[in-house]
């Protein structure tokens, strides 16, 4: 499990997991830009992270993976 993924905590900034940008996840839920994958929130920073995540979250969240802007 990665530390900036919470299961609806919303307290703190979280990290996009595609591009590594700081997100509010309040102004993210407000904006649309928050998905579930296996029972954990995700936010983005914008709808093009948010879809590129979508369509392949295992990408993302490989051990390998890091995130670049």
């Amino acid at each position: 499990m990665h530390d900036h993924m919470s299961h609806d905590r919303t307290a703190g900034p979280e990290t996009d997991p595609v591009c590594g940008m700081s997100v509010d996840p309040a102004r993210a839920r407000t904006d649309g830009l928050v998905t579930e994958h296996d029972g954990t929130s995700y936010y983005f920073c914008g709808k093009g992270c948010m879809l590129e995540f979508r369509d392949d979250p295992r990408r993302f969240l490989g051990p390998g993976y890091v995130p670049s802007m």
